[in-house]
């Protein structure tokens, strides 16, 4: 299908980030921000995308609709989106590429076909697409191949083929590697530093398990991303869940994240966090006032 308008929802940091590389790619980019906070209204504005006043506008120009979105707003939006197009009679194509279980995906599937449009299967991998890093989106299900178009612009595209639902289990998988390790790291560094054990841990980690320690330093990082890690542990446990093997440990991620969100720095964002501060001072902040 050709492809000439893409709408992006939302322009946060990966949502602008993705809509900065589309349109200068030479895709018409555009975005609706009723509902969304000031700094995504300034990120968007910072990627040059175009504004659209509301749903019915957006899908009425769109021919290809990214969701990239928190985990726990994505089925709420493909349900709003799918309404604007029952509203409207239009119906561009659809790809959640949100950090959802394989049931999750399966669930909107059938939303959005239901609206009369294609859904696409998307797992994004990799930090916002820029000068250093080109970001990878795996898609899957029948209408996979809608995303190709994006293939090349500041992204890698990879079809995974089969059924709806691959593309979000790989992203589930390898999450459940990168983020639920840096979910283990925290909890081990917040409960050695309220037993007063923390500088014991760290000269046996730097003596037996060196690569451990220094992999240990994006715990200083956490404080700007767990408020959107909690939602990605809960659908990472679900997609345990289904495949039959054990929701426990990355529902214990998600705890972990959600005290690190709800603690006195967890308010920082990429663009405010302290970075002069030490994993040492990091660890002493989210401890403090923590019941853990």
């Amino acid at each position: 299908m050709a492809v000439e308008t893409v709408a992006i929802m939302s322009p946060g940091d990966m949502g602008h980030a993705v809509g900065r590389v589309l349109r200068e790619s030479g895709l018409d980019v555009i975005t609706c921000l009723g509902g969304r906070s000031a700094r995504t209204r300034d990120l968007s504005e910072e990627a040059g995308l175009r504004k659209v006043p509301d749903l019915e506008t957006l899908v009425q120009e769109a021919d290809l609709v990214l969701s990239i979105l928190v985990p726990s707003e994505s089925v709420p939006a493909a349900d709003m989106v799918a309404a604007a197009m029952r509203t409207t009679g239009t119906a561009p194509a659809y790809a959640d590429c949100n950090a959802i279980s394989p049931g999750t995906a399966r669930q909107e599937e059938a939303v959005i076909t239901g609206a009369g449009s294609r859904y696409i299967d998307a797992g994004i991998i990799g930090g916002p697409p820029g000068p250093d890093e080109v970001t990878r989106f795996y898609a899957s299900g029948p209408h996979e191949s809608v995303l190709s178009v994006l293939d090349g612009r500041g992204i890698i595209v990879r079809q995974l083929g089969g059924e709806t639902g691959r593309a979000s289990g790989i992203k589930m998988c390898y999450a459940s590697l990168t983020k639920g390790t840096a979910a283990l790291h925290a909890a081990a560094l917040l409960t050695a530093e309220s037993m007063g054990l923390s500088q014991n841990l760290n000269t046996e980690l730097g003596e037996s398990q060196a690569a451990m320690l220094k992999a240990m330093q994006s715990v200083r990082g956490l404080s700007a991303k767990a408020f959107r890690w909690v939602g990605e542990m809960e659908e990472i446990a679900k997609t345990y869940e289904e495949a039959g093997v054990t929701p426990h440990i990355h529902l214990g991620a998600a705890e972990i994240c959600r005290k690190i969100a709800e603690s006195s720095i967890g308010h920082e964002r990429p663009e405010t966090i302290d970075r002069n501060r030490t994993l040492e001072q990091t660890v002493k902040l989210l401890v403090a006032g923590l019941r853990l």
